[in-house]
């Protein structure tokens, strides 16, 4: 949960209060550019609740962003499984969860998300939190 808002952080640098669940999929074009490193970069923000991946959404992916809601133990183990689905789609690609929601006093944390074995960081699509050290992480990853 927060995928949206997170995709709305990192390419616009603005939150919205006002939560409308995805219906479908929506792809966020831009740059990802700190200091002399820049990265062109398209995420597919996909609907939480279908676990369908259209060919559109990863092919030619180089790695994948997973979302899990702090606050959320279901969304949290889905984690395992959409792995194992991009797994089948498209092999081994790097993979960051980011653990949205870090500004709540959260019941999960990064150490129960990291027993499923993930790379993690808390972040907050509200405050921005851990934001700029996710686009860090992607252009060291990339570049």
């Amino acid at each position: 949960m927060g995928k949206t808002a997170i995709a709305r952080r990192i390419f616009q640098n603005e939150f919205e209060e006002a939560y409308k669940p995805t219906i479908a999929a929506k792809p966020w074009k831009g740059e990802l550019a700190r200091g002399n490193k820049a990265l062109k970069v398209a995420l597919w923000d996909i609907a939480g609740h279908t676990l369908k991946l259209h060919p559109a959404f990863y092919s030619g992916a180089n790695g994948a962003l997973l979302v899990c809601d702090l606050t959320n133990k279901s969304s949290v183990d889905s984690l395992s499984q959409w792995h194992n689905i991009l797994l089948n789609k498209i092999g081994i690609v790097p993979v960051i969860v980011l653990a949205n929601k870090a500004d709540i006093n959260a019941e999960y944390d990064l150490d129960y998300i990291k027993r499923y074995g993930y790379d993690a960081l808390e972040v907050s699509s509200k405050t921005g939190q851990g934001i700029d050290e996710a686009i860090d992480i992607v252009l060291n990853l990339f570049l």
